[in-house]
């Protein structure tokens, strides 16, 4: 008896799914523009981040193509260029998860970093910001830095450990990659490099309490802006 493994599925995964059915059972056809985005969160009960997760997802599946400005059509499934015709089986974690993650446990690394940073961290999370600023673009190398850098303030090599993972988890992740690609020409955001001054200037000052609290909005922060730029692509 061949049997499947059995999996949790993921909210956008569910979303995807049923839209993906409704391509291959011809309900939706080649060439239709896909409801707006508020009108699928309504229907399926769902955040509109999520129905966005949902867009990538199958938009790496092959099954629509964001047309920037205009909105996301379907595909032509039959198509022998196709290299997808469905729902990859696990694309891994969505951004939304692996942001909601980091802010937990970068957030508490805040803190300890806070109590533990040295002299020379500091200077080289100056540096850090030096080198964002320079790229001025969204998923700048500098930007990993940081974050690693204050793991590594924290002492903790679990901790640190845990980062780095989470972070090339992030950039791993197929629809993280989809979503940077989409936005490889917005510049950087200035709120995210006031957040990364603001959490620096309160690790100098010793402040875990701070340090904690900057480092969750900021990352609240990140999300809101990569699903507001993500949301730009569909008038």
């Amino acid at each position: 008896m061949l049997l499947k493994a059995v999996r949790s599925q993921r909210r956008f995964e569910q979303v995807a799914e049923q839209i993906s059915k409704l391509i291959q059972k011809g309900k939706l056809k080649p060439g239709m523009r896909l409801p707006p985005e508020r009108e699928l969160a309504l229907q399926l009960e769902v955040s509109r981040p999520t129905v966005r997760e949902a867009m990538i997802a199958l938009e790496i599946s092959g099954l629509v193509e964001v047309r920037v400005g205009s909105g996301i059509y379907v595909l032509d499934t039959s198509s022998p260029n196709l290299k997808m015709c469905k729902i990859s089986v696990d694309i891994g974690p969505g951004p939304l998860e692996l942001i909601e993650a980091r802010k937990e446990i970068e957030g508490a690394i805040a803190e300890l970093a806070a109590q533990r940073i040295d002299t020379g961290c500091l200077e080289q999370l100056e540096q850090a910001i030096d080198k964002m600023v320079h790229e001025n673009k969204i998923g700048a190398d500098g930007d990993r830095e940081f974050h690693l850098l204050v793991a590594k303030a924290a002492g903790n090599s679990v901790l640190e450990t845990i980062t780095v993972f989470l972070w090339d988890q992030q950039q791993n992740s197929p629809m993280w990659t989809k979503l940077i690609e989409r936005m490889k020409e917005k510049k950087l955001h200035t709120t995210i490099l006031d957040d990364h001054q603001c959490l620096l200037d309160s690790l100098r000052q010793k402040d875990s309490k701070g340090a904690k609290a900057i480092m969750r909005n900021h990352l609240n922060h990140a999300r809101d802006i990569y699903f507001d730029l993500m949301g730009e692509e569909e008038n």
